[in-house]
């Protein structure tokens, strides 16, 4: 009954953010942690787990959808307005792994019952908007600039949840995701250096 539960509130809140008008959604990680926490304190999400290690939890996998949206939603911005081809190119491959970086956390939330934002975060997006403001060179080292803090503070908050995270698929997922943004992280310094170069 326990996995049953979370299952369907997960679809009708799903099916509720279809229809939601966009002003509801300005703040979509905030609802979704708001609506984990309705979850938890009813005892439908792995009642075996403190309420503070499943907040704890909830929280991260929020947090690293909105990294997700984001570096995806930048790099394809990018394979579109990138000067570079080199840049193209990574923001393509970019785009790709955080899109199955993405498929991967919804499939651990519909498993657990935990309740992911379909957006990423207000502050998330006025840094998506930020970067697509700029044109040609300056929207290259923008890009970069903006990937290069991205995927440092998820970095930080991966190597965090791979130690503190209390369900276990979460903890595997934080931690099978770390070489992946450590590499994302190196080439991004890499094409950056070069970009600014050519300046």
């Amino acid at each position: 009954m326990h996995h049953r539960l979370p299952l369907l509130a997960l679809a009708a809140l799903l099916a509720a953010a279809a229809w939601a008008p966009a002003q509801a959604q300005d703040k979509p990680v905030k609802e979704a942690n708001k609506r984990n926490k309705k979850y938890i304190k009813a005892g439908v999400v792995n009642p075996a787990l403190s309420k503070e290690q499943l907040k704890y939890d909830a929280e991260f996998a929020t947090a690293a959808t909105s990294d997700n949206l984001l570096a995806a939603s930048l790099s394809a911005l990018a394979v579109q307005k990138g000067t570079a081809l080199e840049i193209k190119e990574f923001a393509k491959q970019t785009d790709a792994d955080h899109t199955q970086l993405q498929r991967q956390l919804q499939a651990i939330a519909d498993r657990t019952g935990l309740v992911l934002p379909k957006m990423m975060s207000h502050d998330d997006r006025k840094n998506y908007d930020d970067v697509d403001d700029r044109k040609y060179l300056g929207f290259d080292k923008k890009y970069l600039r903006e990937l290069g803090k991205l995927h440092e503070r998820a970095i930080k908050r991966c190597a965090e949840a791979a130690e503190k995270v209390a369900t276990p698929e979460l903890r595997a997922y934080a931690a099978e995701t770390l070489p992946k943004l450590r590499e994302h992280a190196a080439r991004t310094a890499e094409l950056y250096k070069r970009a600014d170069d050519r300046k």
